[in-house]
């Protein structure tokens, strides 16, 4: 029987992670992480990029995973060129320190929710609960 869990509901009308669950495997959706915390917006790409993976790990650390379990991550960047590109592989590399990383995706993207996001990251992580 597949057991649903909603995890940290959002005012905005959706929830940050959500479980599923069956036979013994948890496979977690984690909402789009951004560049937001303590009530404020990032300065700058790089802090943004960074306040992005600390969120992803707490969303992970809510559902009883981390970044091992993570097997996918989509990221959407605004107005992407390759130093973006090398400041968000930066503040990944600095949590995701496995040997086998998830598959990823980068997408440059004209805007994002609020104008002074840059960045938003999500994940696909999977657990075995046996």
């Amino acid at each position: 029987m597949l057991k649903k869990e909603f995890i940290n509901p959002h005012p905005m009308g959706f929830t940050n992670t959500v479980t599923c669950s069956n036979n013994g495997t948890k496979t977690i959706y984690i909402s789009g992480q951004v560049g937001y915390a303590d009530g404020r917006v990032g300065d700058t790409f790089e802090e943004q990029a960074s306040m992005v993976y600390n969120n992803l790990i707490k969303e992970l650390e809510s559902a009883g995973a981390n970044v091992d379990d993570v097997v996918k991550l989509n990221a959407y960047v605004v107005d992407l060129d390759r130093d973006k590109s090398k400041a968000m592989r930066k503040a990944k590399d600095k949590y995701f320190t496995q040997e086998n990383q998830p598959a990823s995706t980068m997408v440059g993207v004209s805007a994002l929710v609020m104008k002074e996001l840059l960045v938003e990251v999500e994940a696909t992580a999977v657990v075995d609960e046996k």
